[in-house]
């Protein structure tokens, strides 16, 4: 993807965006993440704030509770479709919710929710409003559409390999503002022992995967020592230990294109043609608003020679697994 266009791209898209900065050296700034999940009822705001400053500023950096946001807050969200305002949504604060859960989970970050169900497709405002602060965040956001899956899929016969050279393909149809991607292999296995039997997992990931393309089937493929390494690097050696591998789950977490920009701008901050390292669609405050989901299939298998290097090949033949015959 030429680097030149996706830049035009950003500016046409988001020619809202907050391209001035508003605030001092030094003052608070409003912090704010959400992202919807068009498969889920309740959805979340965290919402907090930052400093903005040079490095000496920075060398003394605010006490956590100076970034909590003590405020009286009105988190609303507007919903719209072809332009037309569907419906608002009120969002209340949250007690009691672990602060170490899901993305963005610094503790000084307070935790909001409120009743919907994403539309893929359809246009989310959202506005916090400080009175005290007398200050409106806003963002805007279109749910993505999910992804369809064409492989990885639950066939007869069918099996996963990640054999060196012969590496496997997944491929799919993106969904609609769809931009940004991440397959997971969960490897789901059964730990044996004098004192019982323990189920485990360890987790093979393609990482960050950006392509804004939505007029052909996207592909990419995963394998080969990659895999072993990756296992290895959860699974302890040992010698008392009898392991089996049981199925396998896979795992496509896809965003839209506005949470592709900001996974972007952290990837290419010191380029020269996309240091979006300031990039955020929020107008008085940073962060993100945008939409994020999770496509699982499950109960896949893993193929005879995969198991059979993870029991008798070099990186992985002192982790106790049985080969494809049990050995």
């Amino acid at each position: 993807m030429n680097k030149l266009f996706l830049l035009l791209l950003l500016v046409s898209l988001w020619a809202c965006n907050n391209e001035v900065d508003l605030h001092m050296e030094g003052d608070p700034v409003p912090i704010v993440y959400c992202l919807l999940d068009p498969a889920g009822e309740t959805q979340y705001i965290r919402i907090g704030r930052t400093y903005r400053g040079d490095s000496m500023v920075m060398e003394r950096p605010p006490v956590t509770d100076s970034l909590l946001w003590q405020a009286q807050m009105e988190v609303y969200m507007e919903e719209y479709q072809a332009g037309t305002l569907l419906k608002t949504y009120e969002f209340l604060p949250v007690t009691g919710a672990p602060k170490d859960s899901g993305f963005f989970p610094q503790d000084a970050l307070s935790l909001w929710s409120g009743r919907m169900k994403p539309v893929p497709g359809n246009e989310y405002r959202l506005y916090v409003y400080s009175g005290n602060m007398d200050l409106m965040v806003t963002a805007r956001t279109t749910a993505h559409g999910l992804p369809e899956i064409i492989d990885p899929m639950k066939l007869p016969g069918r099996k996963v390999n990640f054999e060196a050279g012969q590496p496997f393909t997944a491929r799919w149809y993106p969904g609609n503002y769809t931009g940004v991607y991440e397959m997971i292999f969960r490897i789901h296995y059964q730990d044996s022992s004098g004192s019982g039997i323990r189920f485990r997992s360890a987790d093979y990931s393609s990482g960050g995967i950006y392509d804004i393309r939505h007029d052909q089937v996207l592909d990419y493929s995963m394998g080969g020592p990659s895999f072993f390494k990756a296992m290895a690097g959860q699974i302890e050696p040992t010698d008392s230990l009898v392991r089996r591998v049981i199925s396998v789950e896979f795992m496509m977490i896809s965003g839209g294109l506005d949470l592709s920009f900001y996974y972007r701008s952290v990837n290419d901050a010191g380029t020269n043609f996309t240091n979006f390292l300031d990039f955020t669609n929020l107008i008085n405050g940073t962060g993100i608003f945008a939409s994020r989901s999770t496509i699982r299939i499950t109960n896949l298998e893993l193929s005879n020679v995969t198991i059979d290097e993870m029991a008798h090949g070099n990186i992985m033949s002192s982790r106790g697994f049985l080969d494809s015959r049990g050995q």
